[in-house]
């Protein structure tokens, strides 16, 4: 029905012709005349009845296209198993404009995952990191939640200083006119926390509850919004309320105030979750290390088609994200030519180490069992309240998006242990603290 037949176009870059038999294209093409058959309505003839002939005449062109693209859309994956190729993008298609006398031709460019043979992975010798929970990081998790557990006593009489919640009523306006945006009712807000324009908060500093100011701002040139950006406005505002900070006075008062019976069951419960982070902090560093090594000793040219399409890929989840952070960003970023050697370098890396994680998995047989990850979304449910454990569960196992993203990590991760099982690597051990200074650096 159908014939094949590969060229090679260079490293990883293959031209497939397909030539379809004149008897398959007069089989679709007459399919075609009888659905425009039931479905014409010309003058003099009545639907469905009207001659093929005529169908032919009037629909000629129309019913040619929709032939070529129904023997495309039939054939074309058939044309690919047939190549015996693994397309690494979506093929390109070319549909030559001089066809033969009888029968029908079409080319797809495609491009194909490099191929690699593993080095031995006992050759590899990198560093396995241990990261450990010490006291300091307990009391640097207390020390936190003492700063950021705060509850607000208001005080009708108290003058607001910084670090006192005040609510209040505002409207905005610019030259006399208020603008979209501008008025807020009831706004809890933190003085000297830099929530809103600059110097907005400095001129509340010192009112009571029940007062009334006219603040006077600039907004910044850089203002997101940009038909408010450099703007002189003011802000008619009452003070609501004022609220002086109350932090609590011990770590038991501490506890109650978060839930738990004690300090012992605070500090309890900051060591597990802590440990938690160590080991998965312990598998980062070693992760990483081992895709440094396997990167290093195996050496691979990828296609540029390949390395383009995650590009473009990557930067549409920046974007994404950027967006869902209210950050519009337009053209220009694309033409940054530092942001997009950062885009190629991270799309090389990552593509790279695709192809040799999947010749690790082929390598040792890997796997992921349902049992497994039963046990990781136990675990992952743990960091929720006991009686919502279960929906947590639940909710996982319904989504399809999350369960295989949850295979794929937990395939790379026996992917690694079976590499660091191999590998000739030197012990090293860091406090949890100098591994989070890392991260953030």
């Amino acid at each position: 029905m159908i014939q094949t037949e590969v060229k090679s176009l260079g490293r990883n870059e293959h031209q497939v012709h397909v030539t379809v038999a004149q008897g398959e294209y007069d089989r679709i093409y007459g399919a075609m005349v009888n659905k425009l058959t039931m479905q014409a309505k010309l003058p003099g003839f009545r639907p469905g009845k009207t001659p093929s002939h005529v169908i032919k005449k009037q629909f000629g062109a129309k019913l040619h296209e929709d032939t070529i693209s129904e023997l495309i859309q039939t054939h074309y994956v058939t044309a690919i198993e047939s190549s015996g190729l693994t397309p690494a993008v979506q093929p390109m298609l070319d549909v030559p404009a001089a066809q033969p006398a009888s029968g029908f031709e079409f080319t797809m460019k495609v491009t194909t995952w490099p191929e690699v043979e593993l080095k031995p992975l006992n050759e590899l010798s990198f560093d396995k990191t241990t990261v450990n929970v010490e006291d300091a990081d307990i009391q640097a998790v207390i020390d936190r939640l003492q700063a950021s557990q705060v509850k607000y006593e208001l005080d009708a009489e108290r003058a607001a200083e910084k670090g006192d919640q005040l609510h209040i009523d505002f409207c905005g306006s610019i030259d006399g006119e208020e603008f979209d945006g501008g008025k807020g009712e009831d706004v809890p807000l933190v003085l000297g926390e830099g929530r809103f324009i600059p110097g907005f908060e400095d001129q509340l500093i010192g009112k009571k509850t029940g007062e009334d100011v006219t603040i006077e701002v600039t907004f910044p040139a850089d203002y997101q919004a940009a038909h408010l950006a450099g703007k002189a406005a003011s802000f008619a505002s009452t003070v609501k309320s004022v609220g002086r900070p109350v932090t609590a006075e011990s770590e038991d008062a501490l506890a109650e105030m978060l839930g738990f019976a004690d300090a012992a069951a605070l500090r309890a419960d900051a060591q597990t979750r802590l440990e938690q982070e160590a080991v998965e902090a312990s598998r980062a560093s070693t992760r990483e290390a081992a895709f440094d090594a396997l990167l290093a000793a195996n050496e691979m040219e990828l296609p540029e088609a390949l390395i383009e399409e995650d590009m473009r890929a990557t930067t549409r989840r920046v974007l994404e994200n950027m967006k869902q952070q209210g950050v519009q960003m337009g053209a220009e970023l694309f033409d940054n030519e530092e942001f997009r050697n950062e885009v190629r370098s991270r799309s090389e890396k990552g593509l790279k180490l695709s192809v040799l994680l999947q010749r690790i998995r082929e390598a040792g047989d890997l796997s992921v069992s349902d049992a497994e990850i039963d046990a990781e979304i136990d675990r992952q449910s743990t960091q929720y309240p006991e009686a919502q454990r279960d929906q947590f569960k639940a909710w996982v196992h319904s989504q399809k998006e999350q369960m295989a993203s949850l295979r794929e990590r937990l395939l790379e991760r026996t992917c690694i242990e079976y590499v660091v099982a191999q590998a000739t690597t030197s012990p090293v051990s860091k406090p949890l603290s100098v591994w989070q200074q890392e991260q953030e650096q």
